[in-house]
């Protein structure tokens, strides 16, 4: 294959270079999709209970939401990387990113009028959306193996 690309050695090494960092991204792909779908997971369950305590503040805010920054990054570099062949667990992901920025929406509303026991009821339904879709991701690593 490298024969029939002309160029000299230099042309050929950076060939193969970024054909082997391709191949180790894709092979680090499903660990890095499953912390990022853990994390979210774990930081809406935090997040949950920490207005359920009346501990969760606008100025802690930013602590729940770098996770979804950092998710929607790696999810766009995955697209850039995949072309037109995305992954179902990229799918996946980002469903799961939809409905944790859909939760951290509630939970700052939730977090100014309510506090224990109604606080958490008015987050069930958000929070179960956020750990269903992240079930959904593992399902779908797992199934790409």
């Amino acid at each position: 294959m490298l024969g029939l690309l002309g160029g000299g050695v230099k042309a050929r090494k950076a060939l193969l270079l970024t054909l082997v960092l391709a191949a180790c991204f894709w092979r680090s792909y499903p660990r890095q999709v499953a912390t990022h779908a853990d994390l979210l997971v774990a930081m809406a369950q935090k997040g949950a209970d920490l207005v359920a305590a009346g501990r969760l503040t606008a100025e802690n805010l930013p602590e729940l939401i770098y996770p979804l920054e950092r998710a929607r990054a790696f999810a766009r570099s995955v697209h850039v990387r995949a072309g037109d062949v995305v992954p179902p667990s990229l799918v996946a992901l980002e469903e799961l990113i939809g409905r944790y920025r859909a939760f951290v929406d509630e939970l700052d509303r939730v977090r100014r009028t309510a506090r224990g026991d109604a606080a958490r009821a008015a987050l069930v339904m958000p929070l179960d959306a956020v750990v269903g879709a992240g079930e959904r991701v593992r399902e779908a690593l797992t199934r790409e193996r």
